[in-house]
C-alpha cells in the first residue's frame, strides 16, 4: 500500500486530501493528481495522521509499492514517489 512521507503528511494538511488517478499512455503510465473533498467510488483511501489520499484502482496497484513526498516551493508543491524500504 501507498506510504505517507513525514513531509507529505505536512503539505496534505495544508493542501488537503488529494486523489491520484492512473491512466495508460502508449506502454507508459500517466499520473495526475488533483484536490479532492470525498474519494470516488472503488477508491483505496490511505490516511496518516489526518492526512488523506484516495487512489483509483490502477494507481492503487501501480504505487502499491512506494512512498509519497510532497515538497513546497513557495506557492507550488512537487510530488515525489520513491520506492518503500524493503
Amino acid at each position: 500500500m501507498l506510504q505517507i512521507s513525514d513531509e507529505a503528511v505536512d503539505a496534505l494538511k495544508e493542501l488537503g486530501a488529494i486523489r491520484i488517478t492512473a491512466e495508460e499512455a502508449g506502454e507508459e503510465l500517466e499520473l495526475s493528481i488533483e484536490n479532492a473533498e470525498s474519494p470516488g467510488e472503488g477508491d483505496q483511501v490511505v490516511e496518516r495522521d489526518g492526512a488523506r489520499v484516495f487512489l483509483d484502482s490502477a494507481a492503487a496497484e501501480a504505487l502499491d509499492d512506494q512512498v509519497l513526498g510532497i515538497h513546497s516551493h513557495g506557492d507550488h508543491f512537487h510530488f515525489t514517489f520513491d520506492d518503500q524500504d524493503s
